[in-house]
């Protein structure tokens, strides 16, 4: 079965759904840990500092909900009963619709990519 454009487009919007679904796991891995560095730490002035980067993580997964709505429209527009469009009734407006969405997505992907680092960095250096 060769693959159509309404397949890629549905496969791709899956692929980017389990993306975010790992991303927002990951934030409250993260959430977590940083609750654990004020609660063992007596630094003083650590939950100011763990409030800045819980702050970030705040700002970064409001954004990655908000990319899983725009997405199950994306994916909703594609199905009609359960079934996946016709390849004739993809029209220009989704397509560009859904290429601003990919540019969306790379660039909320870099963002949490470094919202991790800069968190993980954080925890590493107030654990030792």
């Amino acid at each position: 079965m060769s693959i159509t454009p309404a397949n890629h487009y549905h496969d791709e919007l899956k692929k980017w759904q389990e993306s975010i679904n790992f991303f927002i796991n990951t934030a409250l891995e993260l959430e977590e840990h940083l609750d654990d560095v004020v609660k063992r730490n007596s630094i003083v002035d650590i939950a100011a500092k763990v409030e800045v980067h819980q702050l970030m993580l705040n700002k970064i997964v409001d954004k990655l909900h908000y990319l899983q709505k725009e997405i199950l429209l994306q994916i909703s527009f594609l199905l009609k009963d359960e079934k996946l469009i016709g390849d004739n009734e993809i029209t220009n407006d989704f397509e560009m619709q859904h290429s601003s969405l990919t540019e969306r997505v790379k660039r909320i992907e870099k963002e949490f990519v470094d919202v991790e680092f800069y968190c993980n960095a954080f925890i590493t250096e107030i654990l030792k």
